[in-house]
C-alpha cells in the first residue's frame, strides 16, 4: 500500500495532479485513483480496508474498425473521412463522461489530462487519416515529385547552376518579442528545407545572424551551423553594395517581373503581427536600396494584408525560378486563411510586362527551351 502511494507521488505528472510529494498519505488513500500504465485501467484504494483493493473496469474507446478496414482496400472521400471523424468525436465525449478522474485534480490538472486522452484516443483516426492523404498523393501522381532524403543531400549551393542570390534581413532582433524570435527561426529553418529539396537551390544569405535569434538557434537547432547556406554576422549594408540590393516590400510601388542575377533580393526578417507597418520600406529607402513588390496585386485579391511571411515569400521566389509563372507560383504558396481570389479573366501572360526568362533562375535549361519560354512570355 506504501508503494502504491509513493508511486502516486513520483507519477503526479500523468494525472495532471499539483498534489505535492509530501501530501497525506491518507488523503491519497482515499481518493487518488492511479494510472500506472497510461491504459485507461485504473487501481482504486480504499483507506477503510487496506486490505482490500478493487480495480475498476476498463474503459476502452469504441472505435469503429470498419473505417480502418476501408481505408485500407480503398480511398476514403473527404465526406466519408468528415463522417469518421464525427464519430471519433461523439465517441470521446462519452468516454471522457465516464472517465474516473482523480478527486484531488486541480482544474489546470483536469484540462491537461484530457487534452492528452484526446490525443491517444484520436491515434487511430489520425493513421487513417495519413493513409488516406498517401493513397490520394500516389493516385494523383505527386508521390514522386519530391524527390528522396538521400538525393536531397547530393544537392549543394556550390554545385547548383542557379546562382540568384537571396537575403533574408535579420536586423529586427531588438523589435520583437521572444515568441515572435521563435516564429522567425523556424521560418528560417523552412526556407532552408525549401532549398535543399531544389535540385538547383538559391544562393541563400541569412545576414546579421545575432542576438536573440541566434541564441535561440543555437539552443534549439543543433546543426544548424552546418546548414549548406551562408550565414553571416554582417549586415546587409557591410555585405552588398546598397546599389546592388533589391529590397522585397508589400509598400513598394515598384511592381518585381523577372530576376537580375547581378542583384541580391533582400526579404525582412521580421515578424511584428502589424505593429511596424512599412519599417521594411523605410529602412530600404533610409539605406539607398532598390526595393520591389511581388505580383500579387496583378492576379489575386487578399481578404488580409499582402504582407508574407519570410518563408512565403522565399518559396514564391523558388517555385517561380521552376514554373516561370508568378501566377502558379503565388496560387500554390499562399494560404487559404489569406482569403486568395483570382481576378477575374486573368491571365498570368498578360497581367506582368513581356521579359526575357531570367538566366540566375534556371541556366540549366537549353538554348531552345529559353528561347521558346520567351516566345511564350510565360511571366
Amino acid at each position: 500500500m506504501e508503494t502504491k502511494v509513493d508511486d502516486a507521488c513520483e507519477l503526479k505528472h500523468h494525472t495532471g495532479s499539483l498534489l505535492s510529494a509530501d501530501a497525506d498519505k491518507q488523503t491519497l488513500e482515499d481518493g487518488l485513483k492511479i494510472n500506472d500504465s497510461f491504459n485507461n485501467n485504473f487501481i482504486v484504494e480504499n483507506s477503510e480496508n487496506k486490505n482490500e483493493t478493487e480495480t475498476s473496469k476498463s474503459i476502452e474507446p469504441q472505435v469503429n474498425n470498419e473505417s480502418r478496414d476501408e481505408g485500407k482496400k480503398g480511398i476514403l472521400t473527404q465526406e466519408e473521412l468528415d463522417a469518421e471523424h464525427k464519430k471519433y468525436e461523439d465517441e470521446f465525449v462519452v468516454y471522457i463522461e465516464n472517465y474516473q478522474f482523480p478527486e484531488d485534480i486541480s482544474k489546470n490538472g483536469k484540462r491537461k489530462l484530457i487534452k492528452n486522452l484526446r490525443y491517444e484516443f484520436f491515434r487511430p483516426f489520425k493513421r487513417l487519416a495519413h493513409r488516406v492523404r498517401a493513397k490520394r498523393k500516389k493516385a494523383e501522381g505527386e508521390g514522386k515529385s519530391e524527390p528522396s532524403r538521400k538525393r536531397c543531400k547530393t544537392y549543394s549551393l556550390k554545385d547548383s547552376q542557379n546562382k540568384l542570390r537571396i537575403a533574408i534581413d535579420c536586423s529586427y532582433d531588438d523589435l520583437m518579442l521572444d515568441k515572435d524570435i521563435t516564429k522567425l527561426s523556424s521560418q528560417v529553418q523552412r526556407c532552408y528545407s525549401i532549398n535543399r529539396h531544389k535540385e538547383n537551390p538559391l544562393q541563400l544569405h541569412v545576414t546579421q545572424m545575432g542576438g536573440k535569434l541566434l541564441n535561440r538557434m543555437e539552443k534549439h537547432m543543433d546543426g544548424f551551423t552546418n546548414w549548406d547556406i551562408h550565414i553571416k554576422r554582417e549586415s546587409l549594408i557591410e555585405l552588398f553594395k546598397p546599389e546592388d540590393v533589391v529590397y522585397l516590400c508589400a509598400e513598394s510601388e515598384n511592381l518585381l517581373t523577372d530576376f537580375d542575377a547581378d542583384k541580391v533580393y533582400a526579404i525582412g526578417g521580421f515578424v511584428d503581427h502589424n505593429s511596424h507597418k512599412g519599417l521594411s520600406y523605410q529602412r530600404a529607402v533610409a539605406a539607398g536600396f532598390g526595393h520591389a513588390r511581388l505580383p500579387i496585386d496583378s492576379f489575386f485579391t487578399l481578404s488580409t494584408r499582402k504582407v508574407l511571411t519570410v518563408c512565403h515569400v522565399f518559396e514564391i521566389i523558388s517555385m517561380f525560378c521552376v514554373s516561370k509563372d508568378w501566377k502558379v507560383a503565388i496560387e500554390n504558396t499562399i494560404p487559404e486563411r489569406k482569403g486568395l481570389e483570382a481576378i477575374a479573366d486573368n491571365n498570368s501572360k498578360y497581367n506582368v510586362p513581356e521579359t526575357k526568362p531570367s538566366k540566375s533562375c534556371d541556366s540549366s535549361q537549353s538554348a531552345e527551351q529559353e528561347v521558346d519560354t520567351s516566345n511564350k512570355a510565360e511571366l
